[in-house]
């Protein structure tokens, strides 16, 4: 085992919530599996080691009862390991590949940030614009997206947020007992309720009350099968799978949103590239994500003691693949931690997950960001950070700045 330069009184949620890359810089270089006392895991810091863990739940699961994921939401894809996780993914999948998100969801998003975009625009006031991107687009347009391809009636969009937020502490309390956990399992009561709903009008009264084409009412009719409706799943399978992808869609896209278009604007010249060359943009959104990931950690669980980076984990310990670590390794990424938008690999980050649980949505997540970003970009030349209001990112666990403040010049 590598020697420590510092004390395990320095591994602290609260340590990682500012900026937490110098910190995981030297626990990559240092002792890349670390145990963390007062977090009550082991920290894994380098990318090749975090690959080792994803790719084999065998040896490290996602399954435990009370890990924050399945004590708040069940037993779902994200929860589970084997042949239920196939299940579960597999059923909920057709509506989230690329060829779904582009003909099916794509044009009913897009339609909705132009509208978001259109409302910012008219927000100028003299000669100066100004906004708070997370509660004028990023939020909305992830609630709306999630929703649409749920099947969610309009009438509960607004309720979604709230449950999100209560969603949001409990995923990242690692107290079983605590307040914010008894609070998300009520909120996804809550949900399932509306689910159990929807998904029995679906079945009694056909394509009127979910339309066949949103997932909800794909899985209340079997329809999302690929095994002739052998697999099809029961209804709190149902619930938990929904939750996890209301969850998921409205953090990931929101974060992600946001953190692209802080990384780009707080550096000015990076985003001038992008401007006149709007082929660039794909890449730069690839970029945010390995720079500064909206999910900054995978949670798994040793199913027995093993041997990794010349450390013993014990059976039982909880294993926190550090993302944020992973996606900065200078063993692999040239000058780590420079955010430049025509890296080569910038696509070889880790921010949605690696191996069987490999986030679902990742294409219509890039599509929602391509579409806020890009619009923004063009019907704002002049959008920058406001100095006046200044933010970051933040957070030990998901990661965003909890407001984004931006203002232009003139008419857009």
């Amino acid at each position: 085992m590598h020697e420590t330069h510092f004390g395990d009184e320095h591994l602290t949620f609260a340590a990682l919530h500012d900026d937490p890359y110098p910190l995981l810089a030297r626990l990559r270089d240092e002792t890349p599996v670390r145990h963390a006392p007062a977090m009550g895991m082991w920290l894994v810091t380098r990318r090749d080691l975090i690959l080792t863990v994803l790719r084999d739940p065998a040896t490290f699961t996602v399954e435990r009862d009370d890990s924050p994921i399945r004590d708040t939401f069940g037993r779902h894809m994200l929860s589970t390991d084997g042949e239920r996780q196939r299940r579960d993914k597999s059923a909920c999948a057709p509506p989230f590949n690329a060829r779904a998100v582009r003909e099916d969801a794509g044009p009913a998003v897009a339609h909705e940030c132009e509208r978001l975009l259109e409302r910012l625009a008219g927000s100028v006031t003299g000669d100066i614009g100004w906004a708070e991107l997370r509660g004028a687009l990023a939020g909305p347009l992830a609630v709306f997206s999630v929703a649409h391809l749920l099947g969610l009636p309009v009438g509960v969009h607004a309720t979604l947020r709230g449950w999100y937020d209560d969603f949001a502490a409990a995923l990242a309390d690692f107290d079983p007992t605590s307040r914010a956990r008894a609070r998300g399992r009520a909120r996804a009561e809550e949900f399932r309720r509306v689910v159990r709903w929807l998904v029995r009008r679906a079945r009694d009264e056909g394509e009127g009350a979910v339309h066949g084409r949103t997932l909800l009412g794909a899985l209340a009719r079997g329809e999302s099968s690929g095994n002739g409706g052998s697999d099809r799943l029961d209804d709190e399978a149902i619930c938990a799978n929904a939750l996890i992808v209301l969850f998921g869609g409205i953090e990931t896209t929101e974060a992600a949103i946001l953190n692209a278009t802080w990384s780009l604007l707080a550096h000015p010249a990076q985003a001038e590239l992008v401007r006149r060359g709007p082929s660039l943009l794909p890449n730069a959104i690839e970029e945010s994500l390995r720079w500064e990931p909206a999910v900054q950690t995978c949670h798994r669980y040793a199913t027995r003691d093993v041997v990794l980076g010349g450390v013993t984990v014990p059976a039982g310990a909880t294993v926190q693949c550090m993302i944020g670590g992973a996606n900065r390794d200078p063993a692999h990424f040239e000058g780590p931690d420079v955010f430049d938008v025509r890296r080569a690999n910038a696509s070889d980050h880790l921010a949605f997950g690696v191996g069987r649980h490999f986030c679902l949505g990742a294409a219509l997540a890039r599509r929602e960001v391509q579409l806020a970003l890009g619009g923004l970009l063009a019907r704002f030349p002049t959008i920058a950070l406001d100095p006046d209001r200044p933010c970051r990112p933040e957070g030990h666990e998901f990661r965003k700045p909890p407001e984004l403040w931006v203002r232009w010049e003139g008419e857009a």
